[in-house]
């Protein structure tokens, strides 16, 4: 019988004190083994370090760094990814609650896929259930192709299990969108992304939480919001566009880059919103929308930053 392959929990940690214990109780009666878990602290001044000592004194397959100086969020995971041994990883929130079946379930969809990844139900600080699961915002499925990720992501950081030969590809992780979402668009260079039909982290949803899924947390208005969008928006598309020019010359995701940078300098790039549109059955896939929500995301996507500037200067 073939041996299980090793699986590297990768755990970033700052100032986790609070949900800590009841994360790593999760961790360690995890029914899969093979397993280690990789932490990385990123500086913490609370009592998170103590904690994760604890359980290092009585679980062996327990690994921890402390950064020298402050990395952030991406930088950590990246970090962290490094000092992973497996060849499959798992990253880890330090604020969660896994299921104790989460490693076994994933390991056995993985088959042929180079990611996998599963749905999550949201808890309050509490620890209550808030009625709601990610799948209720995305659709959860199969992916084969990138364009889907370019606007949307349903692959959460702490569902997924990855094969460690995409980090040859997603290394260094950029500044710009979240860690996971460059993660599943990456894969994609490499295979094929499977879904595994379990429910099987509680996500914690508290002040403190680095990824808005709800839209809770205050953010820009006016202008000031649109200019920060487009920024954050094309800097994106161009992340991509780098990554996966590196093996295609032509390539879908290409073409959406430049034509999104020339909206910085127009009124409208009906172009853009035109290719949105005409291949809104791949690109919309994940976001559960109407034809209406896809035509109107197509048009707020062909709108250039002159005409917002407009329309706030007669507002």
């Amino acid at each position: 019988m073939n041996e299980r392959p090793l699986i590297s929990v990768g755990l970033c940690t700052y100032n986790g004190e609070k949900f800590l214990r009841e994360q790593l109780e999760s961790l360690v009666s995890q029914s899969y083994h093979p397993m280690e878990i990789r932490i990385r602290d990123d500086q913490s001044t609370d009592q998170t370090m103590e904690i994760i000592r604890e359980y290092q004194h009585r679980h062996s397959f327990i690994h921890v760094t402390q950064n020298e100086e402050r990395l952030g969020l991406q930088k950590n995971f990246e970090a962290v990814f490094g000092d992973c041994k497996g060849d499959l990883i798992a990253p880890c929130d330090q604020d969660d609650v896994w299921a104790p079946q989460k490693l076994e379930n994933l390991q056995k969809s993985m088959g042929s896929h180079v990611m996998v990844y599963h749905d999550s139900e949201l808890i309050d600080d509490k620890g209550k259930s808030m009625d709601y699961r990610i799948s209720d915002k995305f659709r959860m499925r199969d992916f084969d192709r990138q364009e889907p990720f370019l606007f949307f992501n349903c692959v959460s950081g702490h569902g997924m299990l990855f094969q460690r030969k995409i980090l040859e590809l997603a290394i260094p992780i950029p500044m710009v969108g979240c860690y996971d979402h460059w993660l599943a668009l990456i894969a994609l260079e490499f295979g094929t992304i499977g879904y595994c039909p379990h429910t099987l982290v509680k996500y914690r949803q508290h002040a403190d939480n680095q990824t808005d899924i709800l839209g809770r947390k205050k953010r820009l208005t006016g202008i000031a919001r649109v200019q920060n969008r487009f920024s954050r928006e094309n800097t994106w598309l161009d992340a991509c566009s780098n990554a996966v020019g590196k093996n295609k010359i032509h390539h879908p995701i290409i073409d959406f880059s430049e034509l999104a940078k020339a909206r910085e300098n127009s009124y409208f790039s009906f172009r853009l919103g035109w290719k949105i549109w005409k291949e809104r059955e791949h690109l919309l896939t994940i976001s559960p929308s109407s034809t209406f929500d896809k035509l109107a995301f197509s048009l707020r996507y062909s709108l250039g930053l002159k005409a917002k500037k407009l329309f706030y200067a007669i507002k």
